[in-house]
């Protein structure tokens, strides 16, 4: 079931109900740098613009919850420098591990951490294991590439668009959850309509989540075949570079050729404002970030792991279908105004500081 931007303030106003039963996160007076509780917050890193308001997250909740010494960590995009740094974590008495995994090989490092007792909390990308981590928080990315894929579908049916539709996948980082899940969504959406005749899978490649690698490869293959009535981008940083490359090919998207894509990334906003690009889905790196250290807090202050309502300890952020409908309700990267708790433990609402 997709949630809408409108559960933001729901939750938002159900906070101060939570703050009454559980009780504040943080004492009014900061704790001395001694007294912290040291904890690694390791990110993919800044090269790609979907990871920055994970560390503007972390920077905010540090000043909220003084209790957490949160050591920001950028993996510049290397698995092997996660793994480095999750021995340095653990190495220097690290108290938890925030983990963004750039793919599944660092799971050997996460879950030896676990067995030195670090706690690990895995955000927007899982570990391989869930003995690598006690909770994970992220989306779920089946149901996002389903719902990014069923949508336009659904359009090109209403708009009746002939079949068969030639289709061109770019999938994301390979080896990591976030690939993995949404192309199976996404291919969920599609095999009735393959087995139907009514959809040519033309292109499925890897374009590494990257802009720049993405127009590459479809420019490459519109050179080849410019037959293609829909790209189904496994976000929207591929999606944009899918629509330069249709561009300057020629063929004017959002009108024989449809391109979806994924995370509210601010231009793809624009796009789909603009009717080049038919969706994207939300689901707010910041929150998920921000959660992450709620969620460190409980375990490190509280020792409270998630309820059983969460199976495999999987917290999942709330998600928006995108499209020209609604674009003008959205912020970028799915920021709400005001994170709202973290929907277990101890936690509150935190208005978004601007800084």
């Amino acid at each position: 079931m997709t949630i809408h931007k409108s559960t933001w303030g729901l939750l938002a106003l159900m906070s101060s109900a939570l703050i009454t039963a559980c009780g504040p996160t943080s004492s009014t007076a900061a704790p001395s740098s001694s007294h912290k509780a040291l904890v690694y917050f390791i990110f993919t890193g800044y090269a790609a613009p979907y990871f920055a308001p994970m560390a503007q997250a972390a920077k905010q909740a540090a000043h909220d919850y003084p209790n957490l010494n949160l050591k920001i960590i950028d993996a510049n995009g290397s698995a092997s420098q996660e793994i480095t740094d999750i021995k340095e974590a653990v190495a220097n008495n690290a108290k938890g591990i925030i983990l963004n995994p750039v793919n599944g090989s660092v799971t050997a490092a996460a879950v030896q951490a676990m067995h030195q007792g670090v706690p690990v909390v895995a955000i927007d990308r899982d570990v391989n294991s869930p003995a690598g981590r006690d909770v994970f928080i992220g989306d779920n990315d089946k149901e996002l590439g389903y719902l990014q894929t069923h949508h336009a579908l659904q359009y090109l049916i209403s708009h009746h668009v002939p079949t068969p539709w030639h289709v061109v996948i770019l999938q994301g980082t390979l080896g990591s959850s976030t690939a993995i899940d949404r192309l199976a969504g996404a291919m969920t959406a599609l095999h009735p309509y393959v087995a139907d005749h009514k959809v040519k899978i033309v292109l499925n490649q890897s374009a590494n989540f990257e802009t720049g690698t993405a127009q590459t490869i479809m420019s490459e293959f519109l050179a080849k075949d410019s037959n293609v009535q829909l790209v189904v981008a496994s976000n929207d940083a591929m999606a944009l570079g899918a629509l330069t490359a249709l561009k300057n090919a020629g063929i004017q998207a959002g009108k024989t050729t449809y391109v979806v894509g994924a995370d509210a990334q601010p231009q793809s906003l624009t796009a789909v404002a603009q009717g080049t690009q038919l969706d994207t889905v939300t689901h707010s790196p910041f929150v998920e970030a921000y959660w992450a250290v709620e969620a460190m807090n409980n375990i490190l202050r509280y020792h409270t792991m998630p309820p059983k309502r969460f199976p495999h300890g999987d917290v999942i952020i709330p998600m928006t279908l995108v499209t020209s409908k609604n674009v003008s309700q959205i912020a970028g990267w799915g920021t709400p105004q005001v994170v709202p708790p973290l929907p277990y433990g101890h936690a509150q609402s935190h208005k978004v500081s601007n800084s």
